[in-house]
């Protein structure tokens, strides 16, 4: 019993000590002009690599240090990927056959660069090569006639960064994904693999995941060919964004233009039907809710800028200011309009954002409506504000003309549209509707008090500021009628 066992005890001795030579004694340093040379014709970028050598890590590895994928558009540029260290876990036995098998790969503090130019092209390149050996086929010939198996059990990016930049947009966007982690389960080319990212956002704490079923892009015909056999896709994907600045991520505008601030979290699931660059933000679609705590519109005073657009009543708000009691006033003249917390419910699909039955409030007035939200800033609301009743009673007993668009309970309400792309955001009152409202008003005054100076006292007196009669107020009414539809047209 105890020779077998000695047996093997020296069996197995051998072999770490041939793994042991066999480490020490593989020259990888070698295969590096070769493997830089082949890797810059199938990319067509310049590709450096500092160097290549055959180690152990949890067994044996192939270690990549210094590789990255330049910009050939000139020097100082920015690499369109950079990694500090990358290991291949390679399989033992197959080597002794003179044939790799990669098991597993670790990309170490990888920096991607992924961008889109002033013509609108998109520059994905550093980012599919970091994903790389994840839709690499099963089987590809190296150097000298040797095999090389990817039977790729996971793919790990750890402590990555992500740079995104777009100068077609205006102003250019410049955002960091960073502390990205990225792990690929049950790889297997062409077919979908578990997936899941964390980073920090536009930020240094970690607030972003993602999640679902990968399927990578496949090229057409080899990497060789242009063009996409398969475009990949996303599934089940569910993606978490939390107490993200918006002012992090907003366009940066002129001094003095509006702009949202707040903590933003977002919550979506839902899918991707295609990964292809110039296509996939239309192609992500589903469902989820958006919040916004402490929001404030700095630079805008919204009940302001409604008011400064009632034409039909000239000197508007120049007369509120002179008439309404002094923390009215303050409320009127304040530079940023402070909302209360966000809670909208919402629907994207083909790149834009939809929310439908929403209310956003502040102390004194609120807005409802539905309205759209696109990924590339644009916005545009549909809604109705209402002025709280206290506060709608101050502003009409400043000017009388407001009294017109007063609701039921009291409030003051006005048809707004809110359109534009960010940080350019116009609010627009429906000035028909409120011109229409404004005139039949005064039409019914005049016409009234034309009547009361025909039937007022003898030797001409008016009787303007005496009582309407019953049959003077009933003909207000019946001239209101007739005229509100007709204006309304």
């Amino acid at each position: 019993m105890k020779r077998p066992l000695l047996v093997l005890v020296a069996a197995f001795l051998l072999a770490v000590v041939a793994v042991g030579i066999f480490i020490a004694t593989f020259d990888a340093e070698r295969y590096r002009p070769l493997l830089v040379s082949q890797l810059e014709q199938a990319l067509g970028k310049p590709v450096q690599l500092d160097r290549l050598a055959l180690g152990w890590r949890q067994g044996i590895a192939l270690q990549l240090d210094g590789f990255a994928i330049l910009d050939d558009a000139g020097a100082g540029r920015e690499p369109l990927l950079h990694v500090d260290s990358a290991s291949a876990l390679v399989r033992l036995m197959p080597l002794f056959r003179k044939e790799v098998q990669v098991a597993s790969v670790v990309l170490g503090q990888p920096r991607i660069h992924v961008s889109r130019d002033a013509q609108g092209d998109l520059n994905v390149l550093g980012l599919a090569a970091a994903a790389g050996p994840a839709a690499a086929p099963s089987h590809v010939g190296a150097g000298g006639g040797a095999a090389v198996s990817f039977n790729i059990d996971s793919l790990r990016i750890e402590d990555g960064a992500l740079h995104w930049t777009d100068a077609m947009a205006r102003p250019p966007t410049d955002l960091w994904l960073k502390k990205l982690r990225v792990t690929l389960r049950n790889i297997a080319p062409g077919r979908p693999m578990d997936l899941d990212v964390t980073g920090a956002l536009a930020g240094e704490t970690p607030n972003f995941r993602l999640s679902g079923r990968l399927t990578l892009p496949r090229p057409q015909g080899g990497s060789g060919r242009p063009g996409l056999d398969t475009a990949g896709s996303l599934e089940r994907l569910q993606l978490t964004i939390e107490r993200l600045r918006l002012e992090d991520i907003s366009p940066a505008g002129l001094p003095g233009e509006p702009q949202l601030r707040g903590q933003l979290t977002v919550t979506l699931e839902g899918s991707a039907a295609t990964l292809e660059p110039t296509q996939w933000t239309r192609a992500v679609s589903g469902s989820g809710r958006v919040n916004v705590d402490e929001p404030v519109v700095t630079n805008l005073n919204l009940l302001r800028a409604v008011f400064e657009k009632f034409a039909m009543i000239p000197g508007l708000v120049q007369t509120l200011e002179a008439r309404l009691p002094p923390d009215y006033q303050a409320r009127l003249a304040a530079r940023d309009t402070i909302l209360d917390p966000i809670a909208l419910a919402m629907t994207l699909e083909a790149g834009v954002m939809r929310f439908g039955d929403f209310t956003v409030r502040t102390d004194t007035f609120e807005v409802s409506g539905t309205g759209s939200a696109g990924l590339d800033g644009t916005v545009s609301v549909q809604s109705i504000l209402r002025i709280e009743p206290a506060f709608s009673s101050a502003l009409i007993g400043s000017v009388k003309e407001l009294s017109t668009l007063t609701n039921a309970k009291g409030e003051m309400e006005i048809p707004v549209t809110i359109r534009g792309q960010a940080p350019r955001i116009a609010v627009l009152p429906d000035l028909q509707y409120l011109t229409s409202k404004v005139i039949v008003t005064k039409a019914v005054d005049l016409l009234g008090s034309l009547l009361q100076q025909e039937t007022g006292t003898e030797g001409g007196e008016a009787g303007a500021d005496q009582p309407a009669s019953p049959e003077h107020a009933l003909i207000g009414q019946v001239l209101r009628r007739v005229l509100e539809p007709a204006s309304q047209q």
